[in-house]
């Protein structure tokens, strides 16, 4: 579910009014300024954004005739605001602050700071002109006190992502109140009834508490005002639902998550708005939903559902079912959703056919990996299609053509299937295709590219391994890549973006993912970086030299080339990857020396040129020698760290390394053929920084 703020409410602009202010008011902002000489601005991450100080508190003088972040009554003087979102302020709030003191206040935020260990304390409730209090994001223990009762003209309550415990906080008496956030903390006990029949409320999220079913019955009111209620992973029964039913108004409901085993059938219960329904990570072994009549949105996956899916209703616009036990053809009703834009069914037990019905033009996921479908993927006609991922089936044939017809296509995933098929140069056309993931199939033939002046001008990841791809790559191959690989990343390039965010319609909880090999390890990349680009070409036969223009991939962070038959030399050019981690060139033939160059990359975590035909000194550099042993192992020729085989001149490289900057003869090629074929798949520099924001779980191909 959207953490949505009414805009009215939370867009509150920083005022800074020049007005005659009574010198008890300056007098008290100082006093409560001197409470916190400590400074701590490391920004927090707010949704994957660097937040911003809104107000210098630093700044305020008993001399200053305005003061960041406060605004005063035109009229008396008396602070009326203090905007401190975000302020950098750390300490503690004590019983005794002078924050308290400010008696006309009317907004008070102050999220985003470093409160640690601070307390909702009775001062709180002597504010009682507060009709705005946010205190989200901060380090607030304990509980909530008794006083917040006093807070009467409050319309506003946010106490998200704190550690607040005990028991709700009594806001009974809180009848101004439309907007309450508690998400996000350790609450306990029961959900008070009360709670759905306040007659100003329409914003309720406690999602991430420990909170149980209320004790007495709930009286749900015909006139309630309740449109979006969230109370995902906690412990509630779904008797819930029968009462919060009877919420005329209610459009948006998640109860995802819950210690829920009891049976829910829709078709008892009078649901009349609602549009959006997340029910997963429960265990749920039926469901009917097609009677809900304004259904747009759901969400059930993770569930323990068994059998045949459901009826849907036609207004339905995602569909979120994946991890389930659902069996049986992929139903043809789906198809009557004629404004369905979202669709996974990946992780079930379907079988039968894809129905060609399905992709339709409003459609823009579809993702059904991981089930028993057959047959071939169907022709598609003229779709809004972003996203198509059908992996880990038993699909057959060829790629169609008319994949063509999927102008905004930019994912496109069917690996582990059984389809026969040369590579699909033909898919050169689409403009937004970033990521093409092909293997494990039967495709075959050769993989070098006609000359073509704008082919593939936004992919940046490609997987072609383990697939009966042959021949050789021509010598200016690398040339004729896109532009995604050919250059150099830019500094301020937004790392903690993932693929599908830049379109609105994808929801936070929802991603496209790629299985992948990378530093040696087999993962699934949940989320998957913009910055994010590679080359996979394991596992095939293709053989020859590998091409010297690889050195022009300069964004290039993963390379993978294991298992083929190259021959010839490592290409000293490899040295102009700055970005390069992870390098996997084993089960080959090749021969020579490794380039002393690559000592110059420093970001390589991972190398592999095991079982080659290998001689001479190993690179003495720190990410070289501190590779394993067997990185190196089945080169009858090699010595030096890590390898116990000494040389016999140690301290004279074989090879004298050329500068960073070396410049390829093929850079001239390169604006000659302009951006072309790409076959990469690599991981920036920085992604070793965010790695906590990967997503990845290991797996076994």
């Amino acid at each position: 579910m959207k953490n949505m703020k009414n805009t009215e409410i939370e867009k509150v602009d920083l005022k800074i009014v020049s007005v005659s202010v009574p010198r008890d008011q300056v007098e008290i902002l100082l006093a409560f300024k001197n409470e916190f000489p400590s400074r701590n601005c490391d920004r927090k991450l707010a949704d994957g954004v660097l937040q911003s100080p809104s107000a210098n508190i630093t700044s305020w003088t008993k001399d200053a005739n305005s003061f960041d972040g406060v605004s005063f009554d035109e009229k008396t003087g008396a602070v009326t605001e203090l905007n401190l979102r975000g302020a950098c302020i750390n300490g503690t709030i004590k019983a005794n602050s002078n924050l308290f003191r400010f008696q006309h206040l009317r907004y008070l935020s102050l999220s985003m700071n470093h409160f640690d260990t601070s307390s909702f304390h009775a001062g709180f409730g002597r504010l009682t002109n507060l009709e705005y209090l946010d205190l989200s994001q901060n380090g607030f223990i304990g509980q909530v006190t008794s006083s917040i009762s006093n807070l009467s003209r409050l319309n506003t309550l946010d106490l998200s992502y704190n550690k607040f415990t005990g028991p709700f906080p009594n806001i009974q008496n809180l009848t101004l109140l439309s907007y309450i956030d508690l998400s996000n903390n350790d609450f306990s006990g029961t959900v008070p009834s009360y709670l759905f029949t306040m007659p100003s409320l329409w914003y309720i999220n406690l999602r991430q508490n420990h909170l149980t079913h209320p004790r007495e019955d709930i009286n749900s009111s015909e006139t309630s005002k309740l449109q979006h209620l969230d109370m995902a992973n906690n412990l509630l029964s779904c008797r819930i639902l029968e009462p919060i039913s009877k919420l005329a108004k209610l459009t948006e409901l998640d109860l995802s998550f819950q210690n829920t085993p009891d049976t829910i059938n829709f078709d008892s219960l009078p649901f009349k708005s609602l549009e959006s329904l997340d029910l997963s990570g429960n265990v749920i072994t039926r469901l009917n939903i097609g009677k809900a009549p304004s259904l747009r949105y759901n969400s059930f996956l993770s569930n323990a559902f068994h059998g045949s899916f459901p009826m849907i209703p036609p207004t339905m616009q995602t569909i979120y079912a994946s991890n389930n036990h659902f069996t049986g053809d992929i139903p043809l009703s789906l198809c009557n959703a004629s404004g369905l834009g979202r669709l996974d069914l990946s992780n079930n037990n379907f079988s039968g056919s894809i129905p060609r019905c399905l992709i339709s033009k409003s459609l823009g996921t579809l993702k059904l990996h991981n089930n028993n479908l057959i047959g071939t993927l169907p022709y598609i006609e003229k779709s809004g299609l972003q996203i198509l991922d059908v992996g880990h089936n038993q699909i057959s044939g060829k790629l169609p053509r008319s994949l063509v017809n999927c102008t905004s296509l930019m994912f496109l995933n069917v690996e582990n299937n059984r389809i026969n098929d040369t590579f699909p140069f033909w898919l050169k056309a689409l403009p937004d295709l970033q990521i093409i993931v092909l293997r494990s199939n039967r495709f075959h033939g050769l993989i070098s590219s006609p000359r073509s002046h704008h082919p593939f001008p936004a992919l940046r990841i490609l997987d072609i391994s383990h697939n009966n791809f042959y021949g050789s790559l021509p010598g200016n191959y690398f040339a004729n890549w896109s532009s995604p690989l050919l250059k150099i990343p830019r500094a301020d390039y937004p790392w903690l973006k993932y693929t599908g965010e830049q379109h609105s319609t994808y929801t936070p909880e929802y991603y496209p993912s790629i299985y992948m090999r990378n530093k040696g390890l087999n993962m699934e990349l949940e989320k998957i970086p913009e910055a994010f680009t590679a080359i996979a070409i394991s596992g095939n036969r293709l053989g020859g030299e590998i091409p010297e223009s690889v050195g022009l991939l300069k964004s290039l962070i993963m390379l993978d080339l294991s298992n083929n038959s190259f021959t010839g030399h490592l290409p000293s050019s490899l040295a102009n990857l700055k970005q390069l981690e992870s390098l996997d060139l084993s089960q080959n033939q090749l021969s020579g020396e490794i380039p002393q160059e690559l000592r110059v990359l420093t970001f390589l975590a991972y190398l592999n040129v095991s079982h080659n035909k290998l001689t001479g000194q190993i690179p003495q550099s720190t990410q070289i020698v501190g590779q394993p042993k067997a990185s190196f192992e089945g080169n009858m020729g090699l010595c030096g760290l890590p390898l116990q085989e000494s040389c016999f001149r140690d301290n004279v490289p074989t090879s004298t390394p050329q500068t960073p900057e070396k410049v390829l003869n093929w850079e001239a090629a390169a604006i000659g053929y302009g951006p072309g074929v790409l076959f990469g798949l690599a991981i920036g520099q920085a992604l070793a920084l965010y790695k906590p924001m990967l997503f990845y779980k290991l797996f076994r191909l």
